[in-house]
């Protein structure tokens, strides 16, 4: 009987449960630090979606220069971290619109209606 009380006691003792879980390509730092989640108008800025829109390329291409994937990934990394998300999105909207060949789409490439 003295066994029997053992085992029940050391059964609740037990650890927390431990899991595992898969965080992507943010996880491993491919994307620089941690996004602001918002900008000035609590808006969410999808960095994965901007980074593939033609327009954003545009952008990047006629501020930085730079014309190749990964030298465009690591300068809008570097500008996110000087200026912080909410300027570089500023600064490309303002952009966006200035340059009028997007007129019935917003910055983030959703069609107006």
């Amino acid at each position: 009987m003295a066994n029997l009380d053992r085992l029940k006691s050391a059964s609740k003792n037990k650890p927390p449960t431990q899991t595992a879980g898969v965080s992507g390509i943010d996880g491993y730092g491919g994307m620089g630090e941690a996004p602001e989640q918002s900008i000035p108008n609590n808006t969410y800025i999808d960095w994965f979606k901007l980074v593939d829109l033609p327009a954003f390329q545009m952008f990047v291409a006629e501020q930085s220069g730079l014309t190749h994937g990964i030298t465009m990934s690591n300068w809008i990394k570097e500008r996110r971290a000087t200026l912080s998300d909410s300027v570089l999105y500023d600064q490309y909207a303002s952009w966006h619109e200035d340059k009028g060949l997007w007129v019935n789409e917003t910055p983030m490439g959703v069609i107006k209606r």
